[in-house]
């Protein structure tokens, strides 16, 4: 009998650091992706023109207050030239917000001096909001 019970416990052991290994591995994949979800608060997702800002100033005076602590505490560690790691993330939620994709030409003027394109002037105002939290 002894023999038996050590072949069982040797294989359950390795069966169950398996699934514990899954199971932090899902929990890990869950957290990293909670903390780098763009989850912007308050107001509607998008904003029509009547509400568009047209300055880069004022489109970071809305951002900050919506941007969870979180977040905050992500661009505050982060370095100038990693900001480009947000072009999906909160650049593709400033281009939808604030119609960068749907005509706000004074706001893309405001960022890059000319009628640029969409992705240009969210790098610019993400770079901007970078700016406003490490003052």
């Amino acid at each position: 009998m002894l023999g038996l019970e050590t072949n069982k416990r040797l294989i359950s052991r390795p069966a169950k650091l398996a699934f514990g290994g899954l199971l932090f591995a899902i929990v890990a994949v869950a957290v990293y992706m909670k903390l780098t979800a763009v989850e912007i608060e308050g107001g509607p997702q998008w904003l029509g023109p009547e509400n568009w800002p047209v300055t880069v100033d004022e489109t970071v005076k809305d951002i900050l207050p919506r941007l969870p602590l979180y977040r905050k505490l992500q661009f505050r560690f982060m370095k100038k030239k990693d900001t480009n790691s947000e072009h999906f993330a909160l650049g593709l939620w400033i281009r939808n917000r604030y119609g960068l994709w749907r005509g706000n030409s004074q706001l893309k003027i405001s960022a890059c001096g000319y009628e640029c394109r969409p992705d240009d002037a969210s790098g610019i105002i993400v770079d901007a909001v970078w700016e406003a939290i490490h003052k």
